[in-house]
């Protein structure tokens, strides 16, 4: 393995003139230290019961078999693969939230350790390091690290299939075409914007397999897996049909504006208390950008070439990004920021592949940048997990006072789907379906503001009695609570 600067990057920038300095033990610490602590800091993120609505899609959907996962995907907007996934991780460690949660993190690790091996192996220490900093940092990154959602598995997805486009490029192993194909196929199963992703990706290679004629003899091989990764994909391509039509026939996303776009750049990089940071991001990106003009630019082959792949990595975020902007013009609003997160990856290796040619001086101050940003990210992150809701109490109060005859009743329908998570299903009724005629010990009335009420006509001739017990919520749903008991009877 080299860890070189100098082989694997070239000579005359600073920063990669100073690096070397560092030995390899130190490197080692470095590189792998920044795998485990942000491992570390994914885990202690998880020990809570607080998720949200797309969560508890994913959570119920891991109960069912593999056929209804199928079923049920296809009535929704993604496809299946990830959900294989959760339900293969139940099966073989049960069913608490902590192991999905897990489920999600190993993806993000292993995606780190993309960067502590194959980034190193290419492009050397220095933009290892700084790979494996940007995506821990970079503001976006936290949440969808220990989400019960696809997007982690497709990051680490898209971020391989890249890297097994340079290596093709550089080589051409059968081995890393096998790479290419199994990561794009998976992509293309965990969510449609990675599949636009590795869609750029497959053609990007194209273009430069077409442009660079020591390369071209590799076309067949690009025609034979292409065609390989298309047949993999046929039996789900009905669904993804059906899918795309009822999609276009309304969605609930609103319309694309300036504002929104701009939404996405704050979403990516700002921090909830300093969108702000959102314009050094770009500044750092802009800079960035520069110097791998000037790699481009450069004498040496190997400099050159490194450059071209750090705009390579850029192009595939913006296109997809770009693509979801202009079909939702087109048609149907149908893309949102989150999407883009698997190709974040890649962009963060643009940033690496950049920064690493600039001064030492430059390099400390965007460390000392990232690890501001990375500090508040986690605490954001800790936060939303376990402070930011009151679920934790709301759980608490009915472990310790919800009867086994008692019935809990809310008026804000649409959060029917997140009570059953939470409230025995049989016992859980809307305030304008529930038969209060039925035998009972109590009644606890959910009321989220701006609702049905629990109107005095409809409790009257029960002889019910209403007092009120507290502020609760679930997620960001919060409801004052009160207690309905029977009347006595003379």
């Amino acid at each position: 393995m080299q860890t070189d600067e100098r082989k694997n990057g070239g000579k005359g920038t600073c920063f990669e003139e100073t690096v070397p300095a560092v030995r390899k033990r130190g490197w080692d610490l470095l590189i792998w230290g920044s795998v485990v602590l942000f491992t570390l800091l994914y885990l202690s993120l998880i020990f809570n019961n607080n998720v949200w609505t797309d969560e508890i899609f994913s959570v119920n959907l891991f109960r069912e078999n593999f056929g209804q996962i199928i079923m049920d995907t296809a009535e929704d907007v993604h496809p299946p693969l990830y959900y294989f996934l959760g339900r293969i991780f139940r099966l073989l460690f049960g069913d608490s939230l902590q192991v999905q949660k897990i489920l999600t993190i190993i993806p993000m690790s292993l995606t780190l350790v993309l960067g502590a091996t194959k980034i190193r192996r290419f492009f050397g220490n220095g933009v290892s390091f700084l790979f494996l900093i940007f995506l821990g940092c970079i503001p976006c990154s936290m949440e969808y690290a220990v989400q019960i959602r696809m997007y982690s598995w497709a990051l680490l997805c898209v971020t391989a299939c890249a890297l097994a486009a340079w290596e093709i490029y550089r080589d051409g192993r059968w081995s890393s075409w096998i790479m290419l194909s199994v990561s794009a196929v998976a992509a293309a199963y965990l969510h449609y914007f990675s599949f636009v992703s590795v869609i750029i990706i497959n053609g990007l290679l194209l273009l430069v397999l077409l442009l660079t004629k020591e390369n071209r003899k590799k076309l067949g091989k690009w025609v034979l897996f292409s065609l390989l990764m298309v047949a993999a994909y046929l039996p789900w391509l009905p669904y993804f049909y059906a899918q795309v039509t009822r999609v276009e026939a309304g969605y609930w996303i609103p319309p694309i504006t300036a504002e929104t776009i701009w939404s996405y750049f704050v979403w990516a990089f700002g921090l909830e208390p300093l969108p702000q940071t959102a314009f050094v991001f770009l500044g750092i990106s802009i800079l960035a950008g520069v110097f791998c003009i000037f790699a481009v630019m450069n004498e040496e082959q190997e400099i050159r070439e490194r450059g071209g792949f750090a705009f390579f990595c850029m192009a595939v975020p913006t296109l997809t990004a770009a693509g979801g902007i202009i079909l939702s013009f087109m048609k149907q609003p149908i893309y949102r920021d989150q999407y883009v997160f698997p190709a974040m990856g890649l962009f963060c290796l643009f940033l690496a592949i950049g920064c690493v040619r600039m001064r030492k001086e430059a390099v400390v101050l965007i460390l000392v940048f990232l690890l501001f940003t990375g500090g508040i990210s986690y605490r954001d992150a800790f936060r939303a997990e376990y402070k930011a809701t009151l679920t934790e109490q709301t759980e608490e109060f009915f472990r310790e006072n919800l009867g086994e005859n008692d019935l809990v009743v809310y008026n804000y329908q649409a959060y029917y789907f997140n009570y059953k998570y939470y409230f025995p299903e049989d016992r859980l009724f809307y305030v304008r379906d529930v038969d209060l005629s039925q035998d009972f010990d109590e009644i606890w009335f959910l009321d989220t503001d701006f609702e049905w009420d629990f109107v005095p006509d409809q409790i009257l001739p029960y002889n019910l009695q209403i007092e009120y017990v507290g502020h609760y919520g679930i997620e960001h749903n919060e409801f004052d609570l009160y207690r309905v008991t029977k009347g006595i009877t003379e």
